[in-house]
């Protein structure tokens, strides 16, 4: 049984289709890449699968268990949380205090301490600034604390959404080096919206392509950046693998 099923999902504003008829699977424990051009239905895809935005029609499945329908709390006590585009971090907050927002969906309270010890010592500088306003982080930093939120609500699929954006390369390779940790530590299936193939191709797994709300390509990718499949997904010229 896969972690996450998608079964022919179609989301829509109004007259605009953001996503037609998108089926897929991730396997547990597994890392999917999602890309595509701006407007391809990216963000929506993520938004629809935890709750966020909703479906005109299709299934949405984690562990066997229907998702389609519930609310995000509902989804998110289910053991699925998300890192947003723009980090949506708590600016007045201290570091700390915007951990510790995570932890109010949680049952096993007994294990937040150790949690928060695991967040410190995977990113050592939200330890050192633990007291600091979120507010006057990088936002390297705040990308670190974004993830970190969304771990201390104990999750098995975690969704990411353009967590490079922004950062300097340097600083991506930092916050996917500490990320891909936590998942081997933590035995976390990703699924993470990812702009570059050569980006996805270093960190390693799966990825699929959306233009125009379809998936228009799926494969590994070290594929896609090594035959530039990206190019031809992206813009129609030949068929991607």
């Amino acid at each position: 049984m896969p972690k996450l099923g998608v079964f022919d999902l179609s989301v829509r504003y109004g007259k605009l289709t953001a996503l037609r008829d998108v089926s897929f699977h991730v396997a547990e424990g597994a890392r999917l890449f999602i890309s595509g051009p701006n407007g391809a239905g990216k963000s929506s895809l993520l938004g629809a699968i935890a709750g966020e935005v909703r479906a005109a029609h299709g299934r949405i499945e984690m562990d066997g268990d229907i998702l389609s329908g519930r609310v995000p709390e509902a989804i998110a006590r289910r053991g699925l949380s998300m890192v947003p585009e723009g980090r949506r971090i708590f600016r007045a907050l201290s570091v700390q205090e915007n951990l510790m927002v995570g932890v109010g969906l949680r049952r096993d309270r007994s294990s937040v301490p150790d949690d928060l010890a695991t967040i410190y010592e995977a990113f050592p500088i939200l330890g050192d600034r633990r007291h600091t306003n979120a507010g006057a982080l990088s936002g390297g930093q705040q990308q670190m604390l974004a993830i970190g939120r969304a771990l201390m609500t104990n999750p098995k699929l975690m969704l990411v959404d353009e967590p490079s954006l922004g950062l300097a390369p340097k600083v991506v390779d930092e916050v996917y080096e500490r990320l891909c940790a936590l998942q081997a530590l933590r035995g976390l299936t990703l699924v993470i919206v990812e702009q570059s193939s050569a980006r996805a191709a270093r960190v390693g797994g799966r990825m699929i392509v959306l233009r125009g709300g379809r998936i228009v390509a799926d494969g590994d990718a070290a594929a896609f950046a090594e035959h530039d499949l990206l190019k031809e997904a992206y813009f129609g010229e030949g068929a991607a693998a």
